[in-house]
């Protein structure tokens, strides 16, 4: 209950109030099993926390100021490196000369916000005790955060002072596995950004602002439409002690960038993306019960893991050789986590910290195993991954002309281009050979309509930016993708595939970037699967005399009655009027909410 002070909020009366909210879906689920009570784990076993001292520290940098100028610029000269650990952390040379709280309280208001509870136990991840946040239904300013999370700091251990990071990370393990302590409070994913907009701000000022971070001139992210929450504009995490990060990814694999604004450490563990599929099957086979699994393999896994909820020690990955990394991050410290590398944490105490997404074109590659994976499952993707990857072979086509003709400078590294380059080829290659195919069984290709979102393909929610089918049999769009399907569909000539207008400047560019030679090992590794046996299910509707070839004019059918078979009759409303949680994407079965609940 809240003190006379009515800021101040025992941890141990969380349990309480929430066990009589939790009540019902309890019941209705099945379980009565208490959220917030401890039980021992057997599958965690923390009776030695030895294993800490296991944990190797990953890299950190202390750039210089001219160093701290371009972050991409830097970021790319110490990843050869850094991604090897998933994890790095950055000391800034530049300090913020207006504090965050200054900034939260005064600059923005005096900003409110809900935190959410969370139970500081370990869960079976059986088919009746999972673990979840709960939503406190408490709202608080920054002050007021701060003035409840260091009484309960000083409640526990009499000292207002920051504890060792060693001793911090004992007192974490042995609470979620034997402790009294029921709950904390996590102020997270709070819209906002505690960098200051006085022009006397020299860290404000400068380009390493999350506020501006996604929007760099090398990051991918630039090319977005319109704005996406947590991932193009930055979000807050306020934290109090022992407040978690629970084990995710980034949304499609991205980069992320986490600044301590102030306030306690934070303990971060990160996983290199190369052993992110090793980490996928521990967890599928030693934290989760098969029964709560909704599919088998990776991707199992990984969609449980979507659900950043998924607490559990590191040493369970250490005994089954994972590489783990250690990082302690304080105030005015940096800390950059790469594509695919799982990572997890928690706070010494009270602090405040504050998050963005970004990518370059090194990210290509892994986006792509991210967007196959987000199909596999049905989830709608949290963006265009296809329409990213097609805009930045544009960009790098464009800037490539000019500078042959001598009008410009390169601005991005030949060898972070290559990354993006492969993708598109492939993509280019097999939407061209899927629509030659459709087209010998009937169907006719007409340009799509001007609209502004991305069309999600009904079966797969796979963004279908380059092309998309409709027909009679459906009442929403498909990709190109599901061979299968379309094989069953007696449609034919009543099938229509849409392509982009520019698919033809589009398979020219894909052309282009196989002539420079980049690509010789794309190309060698499509030409091996230009056989039937790569479209089995389209092939056996087609004439076998017919040949083949990559690129070869496909016409485009502009007669003016395919205009009333249009994408907007199919989907049912205006899709130049996008749902706002999905930015700039429509999805033919309506709008889908995101829970995140971690520090990316």
């Amino acid at each position: 209950m809240a003190g006379k002070d009515g800021v101040s909020l025992k941890s141990v009366s969380y349990g309480a109030r929430l066990r009589r909210s939790c009540d019902a879906s309890l019941r209705e689920a099945g379980s009565m099993r208490d959220p917030f009570l401890k039980h021992r784990v057997k599958k965690f076993d923390l009776s030695s926390l030895d294993w800490i001292d296991e944990i190797p520290d990953c890299p950190v940098f202390s750039p210089s100021t001219q160093e701290f100028e371009d972050p991409l610029v830097y970021l790319s000269k110490i990843a050869p490196v850094a991604a090897k650990y998933g994890i790095c952390k950055i000391i800034s040379p530049v300090s913020a000369s207006v504090p965050a709280g200054t900034v939260l309280m005064k600059e923005l208001g005096g900003i409110k916000f809900t935190t959410r509870v969370q139970p500081l136990r370990l869960a079976e991840w059986t088919k009746d005790d999972k673990f979840a946040f709960f939503m406190s239904g408490r709202k608080y300013t920054f002050r007021e955060f701060e003035k409840m999370a260091n009484k309960e700091f000083v409640r526990r251990y009499s000292s207002a002072a920051c504890l060792p990071s060693r001793y911090m990370e004992e007192e974490f393990w042995h609470e979620i596995a034997f402790g009294k302590m029921e709950s904390v409070e996590y102020a997270c994913d709070i819209d906002g950004s505690a960098f200051s907009s006085s022009s006397h701000d020299q860290l404000g000022r400068s380009k390493w602002n999350l506020k501006r971070f996604s929007r760099l001139p090398n990051s991918t992210l630039r090319l977005l439409r319109a704005a996406v929450p947590g991932i193009t504009d930055p979000m807050l995490y306020i934290g109090m002690l022992f407040s978690m990060f629970a084990w995710h990814v980034e949304d499609h694999y991205l980069y992320s960038i986490n600044y301590h604004h102030c306030g306690a450490p934070k303990t971060w563990y990160g996983i290199p993306g190369s052993a992110a599929s090793d980490f996928e099957k521990v967890v599928r086979e030693h934290v989760y019960d098969h029964e709560i699994l909704s599919g088998e393999g990776e991707s199992a896994a990984f969609d449980v893991l979507l659900g950043k909820t998924t607490i559990f020690p590191p040493n369970i990955l250490l005994d089954h050789h994972v590489p783990v990394y250690r990082a302690i991050q304080k105030p005015g410290e940096f800390v950059v986590t790469f594509p695919r590398a799982y990572h997890s944490g928690f706070s010494h105490g009270f602090n405040c910290g504050e998050a963005v997404n970004f990518a370059t074109g090194e990210w290509f590659p892994l986006g792509a195993v991210a967007s196959q994976h987000y199909a596999l499952l049905k989830r709608i993707p949290v963006l265009p991954y296809e329409e990213l990857l097609c805009k930045e072979a544009t960009f790098c086509a464009n800037e490539f002309s000019l500078f042959e003709h001598g009008n410009v400078t390169l601005t991005g590294g030949t060898h972070i281009q290559s990354y993006m380059k492969g993708p598109f080829v492939q993509l280019m290659r097999f939407q061209h050979r899927v629509r030659w195919l459709l087209v010998k069984m009937g169907a006719r290709t007409c340009y799509k309509a001007d609209i502004d979102a991305t069309v999600l393909c009904g079966i797969c929610k796979r963004d279908c930016y380059v092309a998309h089918i409709m027909c009679n049999c459906r009442a929403d769009a498909i990709c190109l993708c599901h061979e299968e399907e379309i094989s069953k569909c007696s449609c034919n000539c009543d099938r229509v595939v849409f392509v982009r207008k520019d698919i033809f400047e589009l398979e020219e560019i894909s052309k282009k970037f196989e002539e420079i030679g980049i690509l010789d090992e794309v190309g060698k590794q499509m030409s091996q699967n230009d056989g039937y046996n790569m479209h089995p299910y389209l092939s056996n509707g087609i004439d076998h005399n017919a040949k083949y070839f990559p690129y070869c004019k496909i016409l485009i059918d502009t007669s003016p009655e395919l205009r009333t078979f249009s994408e907007v009759d199919v989907l049912g409303y205006d899709l130049n009027k996008p749902y706002p949680t999905l930015s700039t994407i429509t999805s033919a079965h309506g709008p889908h909410e995101y829970s995140t609940q971690s520090d990316f």
